[in-house]
């Protein structure tokens, strides 16, 4: 199946220490920036099912759930300390817009088109 892409927002507006939440088809996903790289996560929390991760704490490669403090991997979605995912969106940025793929999730991934 090919993959739907949705622009969601432009580069520039996306900060490296704190996350962007936006929305597509009333779908909450979560905006990372790290060293010039996206990653795109479902904002809920696989744990308590909590709609914060974009709020969560960012160190390195992860980002922590502000509820209750599960962390998780921004490539994968896995989680690091417990078990389970949150769903992974393919990134292209083009132009300076983001685009996200809607369909077809690839699981993890590593960098931007």
């Amino acid at each position: 199946m090919e993959r739907e892409f949705v622009k969601v927002t432009r580069v520039d507006a996306l900060h490296e220490q704190r996350g962007t939440l936006v929305q597509v088809d009333g779908e909450d996903i979560a905006l990372f920036k790290r060293d010039g790289v996206i990653y795109a996560l479902n904002n809920v929390c696989s744990h308590q099912h909590f709609s914060k991760l974009h709020d969560g704490e960012i160190r390195e490669m992860t980002v922590t759930c502000p509820m209750h403090g599960w962390t998780y991997d921004l490539r994968s979605g896995k989680a690091i300390n417990g078990s389970g995912r949150v769903r992974t969106y393919h990134v292209r940025v083009k132009d300076g817009d983001v685009f996200l793929g809607m369909k077809d999730d690839s699981g993890e991934f590593d960098g931007n088109d």
